[in-house]
């Protein structure tokens, strides 16, 4: 099997300060797997030695075995898996991701590139309060699906510890007038749950356990009440799984590794049907994108959420639900201005393209008044916060960064026109001095070709001069005979001592 954890936000042993390793993230989430396809990840959180890591190892060789009937019973995964193992001490820190996506196909059609998410104790004694917000808020905003891992019951103080996510929740709601809720899917796993004759193990009886605790009755106080009500305000979905123990050899047997053989039969059952409840491809939730509502994040995206994620944790020491809004707003707005910027720039290229030659520049600053307008109205739109009085500061100044961003590419536009345009009048020079020298060819061509025709009319003047005189002589000649006969014939024959006859011979040898 290829792959292994891979630290992403890890933690200084000096400082205790965490630290985003963005190199391996980007080798997870800009892999050739995920490519632009849009990403689920499926994170495990929740207090120390619970066996978070051993239920993501399960969750690997789901998706190494591409979810086939038997992927529960092949060998033991190899070391290279998120490490676990049993007693008092624990042994994930920060957040690991699995090194290699996972690609199923949804029954649609559509690839999704599946990214598991480990993570260390939170809510426990080993973490202070405000590392285990940093991590449990980290998780929670960068995840499709959250596994909140839990021993025995739902515990009012396991309700406590998502109060402050709670009410950033509703804020973020409330900021946006808008039904989108902060938060996407919370799986409550309650490991070795004590009550099954009363509800018994899976997802049934988790469901019946999580409507009677979440329900808001009059004998609760009033923050109990507000914390069961932004629960539902905050989550899209809010899930509960029943899992029984996972059996006796978890402790005792010191060569104990995870291996089917090794678990209790039912607990294996119930993992069969909680795995594939997680990453079945037609269950799978792909994470929400932050700028472009109704759309899937890609592996991009999710980079920047970390890097914008930890650069405000880090201005923030203290995760407040106020602190966590302005978070949101920030993020939101950094991606809404991102896809506007590329709109302004689509929309630019499109509109010089289609002349296919410099504009005048006139026409140059129209198209760039009418993109960047398109640009900002994009922003305003998409951006869920800009109709916040509350929060308009922050989205106030992404825009103001928009802005800017625009004029200065435009800069770029003119740069490029104006050498476009010193290009077309250099060519437009060079075909001219061409035509010029074509022009000069073809007159001289015609000169050549008169020339040559008087010199040919010449000769033919002369030619046909010495032919004609060659011609005629012989008929000149004739022409004297015969007038020397007709001559001798008419004269009288006076002369009786000559005879004609000698007289004509003389004239024929002539």
């Amino acid at each position: 099997m290829s792959g292994r954890p891979v630290p992403i936000v890890v933690q200084k042993n000096d400082s205790r300060e965490f630290e985003l390793d963005e190199d391996a993230l980007r080798s997870v989430l800009l892999s050739p797997e995920v490519g632009d396809k849009p990403v689920c990840v499926v994170a495990v959180a929740g207090a120390f030695r619970q066996g978070k890591s051993f239920l993501v190892n399960q969750l690997v060789k789901y998706c190494v075995n591409k979810g086939s009937p038997n992927w529960l019973d092949t060998p033991s995964l190899p070391n290279a898996v998120f490490k676990w193992r049993g007693g008092i001490e624990g042994e994930t820190t920060g957040i690991n991701i699995w090194s290699k996506p996972f690609v199923f196909t949804k029954p649609s059609g559509e690839k999704v590139a599946v990214i598991l998410m480990d993570t260390q104790g939170t809510f426990d004694c080993q973490t202070s309060m405000q590392e285990s917000t940093f991590i449990f808020a980290l998780t929670l905003l960068t995840s499709s699906v959250t596994v909140y891992n839990l021993m025995y019951n739902i515990k009012e103080d396991d309700l406590m510890n998502l109060q402050t996510f709670c009410t950033f929740g509703t804020l973020a709601q409330n900021s946006t007038n808008q039904n989108s809720c902060a938060f996407q899917k919370l799986l409550f796993l309650v490991r070795d749950w004590s009550f099954p004759t009363q509800h018994p193990y899976g997802h049934q009886g988790g469901k019946n356990v999580l409507d009677k605790i979440l329900t808001v009755n009059e004998n609760q106080e009033p923050a109990h009440q507000r914390l069961r009500e932004d629960l539902h305000q905050s989550f899209e979905d809010l899930e509960c799984y029943l899992m029984p123990h996972i059996g006796l050899r978890a402790s005792r047997d010191k060569d104990f590794d995870g291996r089917p053989n090794q678990l209790d039969e039912e607990f294996v059952e119930h993992l069969k049907q909680l795995v594939p409840r997680l990453l079945a491809p037609e269950r799978l939730v792909e994470k929400r994108s932050a700028a472009r509502r109704g759309q899937p994040a890609t592996g991009e995206e999710l980079v920047r959420l970390f890097r914008t994620y930890m650069e405000a944790f880090r201005e923030n020491k203290e995760v407040l639900p106020t602190t966590l809004v302005e978070i949101m707003v920030r993020v939101t707005s950094d991606e809404t201005s991102k896809m506007a910027f590329e709109l302004y720039k689509s929309t630019m290229d499109s509109k010089i393209q289609a002349h296919g030659r410099s504009l005048e520049g006139f026409l140059l600053y129209s198209y760039h008044s009418e993109s960047k307008r398109e640009a900002i109205a994009a922003y305003d739109k998409e951006n869920q916060y800009a109709r916040s009085k509350a929060l308009s500061a922050t989205v106030d100044k992404v825009r103001k960064s928009l802005e800017t961003r625009i004029e200065e590419v435009f800069g770029t536009y003119v740069l490029k026109n104006n050498n476009m345009a010193m290009h077309e009048k250099a060519r437009e020079r060079a075909k001219a001095e061409e035509r010029a020298k074509a022009e000069e060819r073809a007159k001289a061509e015609e000169r050549a070709k008169e020339d040559k025709a008087g010199l040919f009319k010449k000769t033919v003047d002369v030619t046909s001069g010495i032919a004609a005189g060659i011609i005629l002589s012989p008929f000149r000649a004739v022409t004297s005979v015969v007038g020397d006969v007709v001559d001798v014939l008419s004269r009288p024959s006076e002369s009786a001592g000559i005879s004609q006859r000698v007289i004509l011979k003389s004239i024929v040898e002539k």
